[in-house]
This record gives structure tokens, C-alpha cells and sequence, in this order.
């Protein structure tokens, strides 16, 4: 961080000088950021949190380790402090509604306020920006549970969007931590976001999935991810090496039509709630098949024929 006070007033807009920041919000991503900020010599004004008792509790935790002491507050009771940035890391739905309620409450003309989720663009703080401020969005794309410092954003992805002065402050905020910063047009934040999703939690429900089919195969609840364990990060491995179209293996890719027949038909008697994401992975499965040059045109069709009918939404039967 370059040296200064935060009692030294506001840097000029756009400056690349952040030394102090507030944040909007107590939860584990809120607790991480803090620390990791305040882990690079950054100072944390003020804590506003939905109950003085989780923001007084997380501004305790950095006053133990810094100076001055960080305020606590409750959201819309008390104005935002002036400060380099604030950081509102709220919930998605909750959001528009604490803008309001910060803008509502007072805040220093032009300071930056940038917002975590990964789904919204910075127009969810609009309130904000009619109030003066500089508005924006950085989502660091990575999972906490609110113990990590700075070590868990170096070298991550963060996506950010916003009016100029509040993406260049997000781009530095990153460089800061070690991080790399994409810039996301607004209108693709949902699609960005998404991907995100895709990649961590929906393979996190694809692999629980393969744990339930494994122990109604094998009555071994316990051994499923010691099993599937090697077998999973070797895969992801393999395709972040080099990439999904050359680590794809397996019935789909080697056109074994009659193999993705009895998996059906086995969760069809045994699991017959994963067959409509089984079918839908097998056609988009295909589709990778087919970009990697080996599955052909004729095999692709066929399979995708095999998983149709599990692929048509469900309709009622008429009289």
C-alpha cells in the first residue's frame, strides 16, 4: 500500500492511493476480505453489519491487531466514513435494499463503493451513484468460510465492472491483493456469474450425485469419496492442463451408445430422479465430443436421440 493516513482526508478521484476502507456486511466473505485487506496494512474504518452484536464483533477482531479502532455500525443508523472505498458484501437479494438504506443514511460525495456479488452489475447501487458516489462490482471468483486472509486471493480471478474511476480503483484493489482483475461488461454479469456457479457449486452437486449412485451400487456410504476422489481430480486436472476437449474420456467421446443405454435404464430403476442431469450431461458431452474431432457426426445424432425423451420437460396427460 503506498503510505498516508486515512486522517489525512480522501485521495483524489481515481488515485491509486488505498490505505482505508469500510465494509457493508459480516458474513465469510465480508470476515475474509476484511482480514486480508487489514493483512496488507490496509485500515478498516468502520464495520456496518444487520446487528451491532456481528459488526462489533468483526470490527473486535481487527481493533486486536490494528490501529485506530474500527468503528461499529448499524446499517442505515449511522453515515459511511470516509475512506479510500467502501465494500458492501451482502447477500444478492439483500442488496439493492442496502444501498438504499446507505444512501439513505449519508455518504461522503465521490467515494467509491464496490459491491461483491457476482451476479449484479453495478447499477444494483444506484442509490448510490444519485447520491454521489462512484459505484461498481468485484467478485473475486474463488470460496470462503470466512478464516482466510490474504494468502486465499493470491492469484485468483476477481471480475469487476463500473463507472471509470471505480474500476480503476478495482483493478488496483486486486494488483493490492495479488489477484488478477477481469473487467465484465455489465450486461454479462449474470452469464459471467453463471460460469462460476458452474464451476463450483454445480460440480460440487454433480460430485455428491456420483456419491449417492455410489453407494446405492456398493451399500458403501463412507467409501465413495475415496473412490471417486482420485478419479475427480485427475479429471479437472487433466482438462485445466489441457483443456476439456482433449481430457475427455469415456463412453460419451468413445461412442458407446449401448453403455449410456444401461446407465439410463440403472437409474431408471434405482435413482430415477438423476435422469433428467444425466441425460442433459450427456448431451452437452456430446457436444465437447464433437468439438474435439472424435465422435462423429452419425454417433453424435444417435445419442443424442438415446437422451431425448429425458431431455423433453414433463407434460400432463390429457382426458
Amino acid at each position: 500500500m503506498a503510505p498516508g493516513s486515512p486522517s489525512e482526508g480522501m485521495p483524489p478521484r481515481g488515485s491509486d492511493w488505498l490505505d482505508s476502507f469500510t465494509v457493508v456486511g459480516t458474513g465469510a466473505l465480508a470476515r475474509s476480505l476484511t482480514r486480508a485487506l487489514t493483512e496488507h496494512g490496509m485500515t478498516c474504518r468502520s464495520v456496518h453489519g444487520r446487528s451491532r452484536e456481528s459488526a462489533s464483533l468483526l470490527a473486535s477482531s481487527i481493533s486486536e491487531t490494528t490501529a485506530p479502532k474500527t468503528a461499529a455500525c448499524l446499517i442505515g443508523d449511522e453515515p459511511v466514513l470516509p475512506a479510500n472505498l467502501t465494500l458492501v458484501v451482502v447477500s444478492d437479494d439483500a442488496l439493492e435494499e442496502v444501498a438504499q438504506q446507505l444512501a439513505a443514511a449519508g455518504i461522503p460525495d465521490g467515494q467509491v463503493f464496490l459491491h461483491t456479488s457476482g451476479v449484479h452489475a453495478s447499477s444494483a447501487l444506484q442509490p448510490l451513484a444519485d447520491a454521489g458516489a462512484e459505484v461498481g462490482s468485484f467478485h473475486p471468483l474463488q470460496t470462503f468460510t470466512g478464516n482466510e486472509g490474504k494468502e486465499r486471493f493470491k492469484g485468483i480471478t476477481i471480475g469487476v465492472e463500473g463507472s471509470e474511476v471505480a474500476l480503476k480503483t478495482a483493478h488496483h484493489l486486486a494488483d493490492d491483493l495479488l489477484a488478477m482483475a477481469v473487467t465484465i461488461p455489465s450486461e454479462r454479469k449474470a452469464l459471467y456469474h453463471a460460469a462460476a456457479v458452474m464451476a463450483g457449486n454445480h460440480a460440487i452437486a454433480m460430485l455428491a450425485a456420483a456419491a449417492d449412485l455410489w453407494e446405492r451400487a456398493t451399500t458403501d456410504a463412507q467409501g465413495a469419496h475415496e473412490a471417486l476422489g482420485p478419479l475427480t481430480m485427475q479429471s479437472v486436472s487433466n482438462a485445466l492442463k489441457i483443456g476439456p476437449e482433449a481430457a475427455l474420456t469415456g463412453p460419451v467421446v468413445r461412442g458407446d451408445i449401448g453403455t449410456v443405454r444401461k446407465h439410463l435404464d440403472a437409474l431408471q430403476a434405482y435413482a430415477a430422479h438423476l435422469v433428467p442431469m444425466y441425460a442433459a450431461v450427456v448431451a452437452e458431452t456430446v457436444h465437447l465430443a464433437m468439438r474435439s474431432g472424435r465422435l462423429s457426426t452419425e454417433k453424435a445424432v444417435e445419442m443424442l436421440d438415446v437422451v431425448a425423451k429425458d431431455l423433453e420437460p414433463a407434460t400432463e396427460e390429457k382426458d
